[in-house]
């Protein structure tokens, strides 16, 4: 006599479930380990990322020029710039805090320092000049 088992669907549709969860994975971790590999490349690769490079140039050659141009320990007065209005602000209220300056609103104040958007001769030269002006 001879006997068969049946599977229980259940156990059948759990083996599928699996089989196909673990095709997703292996394909989520696929485009994950390209997209790392990609990101890589372009941080590597500087021209890929001209954006941030040109805002890092300006923000370098804005700390020279307020390193340079306002004495340490001063009270400044901050000009709103004409674009990027919350960006230039909160650097330069950060520049101000690292060279030891205060910025003031409304009283009385040394020095008003504002940025200007300038040209860029090359397309990784400075694109902000700064703009010092004592007070009177």
């Amino acid at each position: 006599m001879m006997t068969t088992k049946h599977r229980d669907p259940t156990t059948i549709a759990r083996v599928v479930v699996a089989i196909v969860g673990v095709g997703c994975l292996l394909l989520t971790a696929q485009g994950a380990v390209q997209a790392a590999g990609r990101g890589v490349a372009l941080m590597a690769d500087r021209e890929h990322d001209l954006t941030a490079h040109q805002y890092q140039v300006d923000f370098e050659t804005l700390w020279r020029q307020f390193v340079e141009q306002v004495p340490s320990g001063s009270r400044i007065s901050l000009v709103p710039a004409r674009a990027n209005k919350d960006l230039w602000h909160q650097r330069l209220s950060e520049f101000a805090a690292l060279h030891g300056c205060v910025v003031v609103q409304g009283t009385r104040w040394d020095y008003s320092v504002g940025v200007a958007l300038v040209e860029r001769k090359r397309p990784s030269s400075a694109g902000a000049r700064l703009v010092v002006r004592k007070a009177d």
